[in-house]
């Protein structure tokens, strides 16, 4: 899978990037290293026309002020391979970003995941992701659970983040306001 996100700014990057090598040290999870870049994703999909991708989003990101974001608490998605994340609280703004380039996808993917249509999305900071069971929650919400995650982050960039086989990289990232 492929994504269209938005990279977290440096010093929630490296917050992020500390976690999950706390995560690795102390219950074993290295699961989200799949993706090894902190961010939350607007689309997800199977597949792009990454040229056309590329343009669409080189020509959104222009047209787009920089903005912040806050963060909150931790959450999870149950399940048999649940997954633990800061959520991204989803304001007006947030919102009206991610429902103008939502539809700018259906031309330029196929397969996209409908947990990112506008009507679905929870955008969020994973943390745990993969390799984690449901008897790993209560110990990572018991190590982090007493922290503060309410950040005030700055988005400054779209990027898609490419799996080419042998693992994800950065495939493209554009400056909003240009």
């Amino acid at each position: 899978m492929h994504g269209v996100v938005s990279l977290l700014d440096a010093q929630h990057y490296q917050a992020v990037e500390s976690l999950w090598a706390e995560l690795a040290a102390t219950c074993g999870l290295r699961g989200v290293y799949v993706t090894p870049f902190p961010h939350f994703s607007y689309h997800v999909a199977a597949e792009y026309d990454l040229l056309a991708l590329e343009t669409v989003l080189r020509d959104f990101a222009c047209r787009q002020a920089p903005f912040r974001v806050t963060a909150t608490r931790l959450g999870s998605f149950t399940g048999a391979s649940p997954v633990v994340y800061i959520p991204v609280v989803r304001d007006p703004a947030l919102t009206a970003f991610h429902q103008a380039l939502w539809p700018r996808f259906a031309a330029v993917s196929r397969d996209g995941s409908a947990y990112y249509a506008p009507a679905a999305w929870m955008p969020h900071i994973t943390l745990v992701f993969g390799d984690a069971t449901p008897a790993h929650v209560p110990d990572v919400l018991r190590l982090l659970g007493a922290r503060s995650f309410n950040w005030d982050i700055a988005v400054d960039n779209l990027a898609l983040i490419y799996d080419s086989g042998a693992g994800q990289t950065v495939r493209a990232r554009f400056d909003l306001g240009c």
